[in-house]
């Protein structure tokens, strides 16, 4: 995360999930399909002239990557050539007497807490699955070259901090023949690529080990630890996104989180929406400045269960150099599978 911090410094001049019932084989591999289907929804767009954008992705600069999530709220007309392709816009529908945000997020929490806890099988470990975007852009001259990077994720963590990690990045999407050539030029890859990491005790994912606290003060605490505290509130929002996608909680636990949410200044209800990956959830989103360019930073949480199903971010006012039409989304994390699992061998 030290070099997302980076090129959001740079931007300035880009679990709760435990509710998601463990998914068959067939439908994981629907909802992957679907959304990690960027390159060939692109192209069918364009052949039948649609006006919507279909590519997922994250901004950057500097061949330097951002993570981070938003969302939208109406369709974008077509990019014009020199733009780069973002994700279509989520449509909200806010009821005209909707609950404030934090009293909301309470009763999420309240309906989390209830939750039975998953059965856990002897022999098996937290197990995750996500599906990612990232519009990776290289700025030189003056000119920002883009390429849409769909990336999956998995991992496994036992007890004591040991497990593995697969990322799978998916071969890049480009706006044009242009940049895709651009991209060759400046010796970025242009197929998929897999890294799979195994961890010793206490060495999966560092940042959060141990038990995730279920007192919401110890909670704060606990996502800062060996840092200061969060100046900005969407900080903590990150946090939570974040945490979603690599760590399996329980309902105590998760509860905590969405009290944590509901406790955060500035946090709106953004409305019901259907994610992209074709569930029903309630927004929940911050606007801020606090990483340079003003972006609206939302989750989609699953009002049944309280998991977190999704996190974007959408950029409000400007794009600084990033090669984006505003308002623009930037980043997505779609959490599909939070379980119990054996660990690979």
């Amino acid at each position: 995360m030290n070099a997302v911090n980076e090129v959001r410094q740079l931007l300035s001049g880009l679990d709760p999930a435990q509710g998601i019932q463990p998914a068959d084989d067939e439908r994981r591999a629907r909802d992957l399909a679907r959304i990690l289907a960027s390159d060939q929804s692109l192209r069918a767009a364009r052949q039948a002239g649609s006006r919507r954008r279909l590519v997922w992705g994250v901004a950057a600069a500097a061949v330097l990557m951002v993570a981070a999530g938003g969302v939208a709220v109406e369709t974008l007309r077509e990019p014009q050539p020199a733009y780069a392709a973002t994700p279509a816009l989520l449509t909200y529908r806010q009821s005209a007497n909707a609950e404030p945000a934090g009293s909301r997020l309470r009763r999420l929490a309240a309906v989390a807490a209830a939750q039975p806890a998953l059965d856990r099988p002897a022999g098996t470990v937290e197990h995750l699955e996500s599906a990612n975007w990232f519009l990776n852009s290289s700025i030189s001259g003056g000119r920002a070259t883009s390429a849409v990077v769909p990336q999956e994720w998995r991992s496994w963590r036992s007890d004591d901090g040991a497990g593995r990690m697969v990322k799978k990045e998916l071969p890049p999407t480009f706006r044009s023949d242009a940049d895709r050539r651009e991209w060759q030029r400046r010796g970025s890859r242009v197929d998929s690529s897999q890294e799979t990491r195994d961890f010793a005790a206490g060495g999966f994912y560092s940042r959060f080990q141990g038990a995730v606290p279920t007192d919401v003060a110890e909670l704060r605490g606990w996502l800062t630890a060996g840092a200061s505290a969060h100046e900005a509130p969407v900080q903590y929002l990150e946090d939570v996104a974040e945490l979603a996608g690599v760590r399996l909680l329980n309902p105590a636990q998760r509860a905590a989180v969405l009290r944590l949410l509901a406790d955060l200044p500035g946090i709106t209800a953004t409305g019901t929406v259907t994610d992209r990956a074709g569930r029903v959830g309630e927004a929940f989103s911050i606007t801020s400045s606090a990483h340079g360019l003003p972006a609206q930073y939302t989750v989609i949480v699953d009002p049944h269960s309280g998991a977190l199903l999704g996190y974007e971010e959408m950029l409000t006012t400007t794009a600084g150099k990033l090669n984006v039409t505003i308002p623009a989304v930037i980043s997505y994390r779609s959490y599909l599978v939070a379980e119990y699992a054996p660990m690979p061998r």
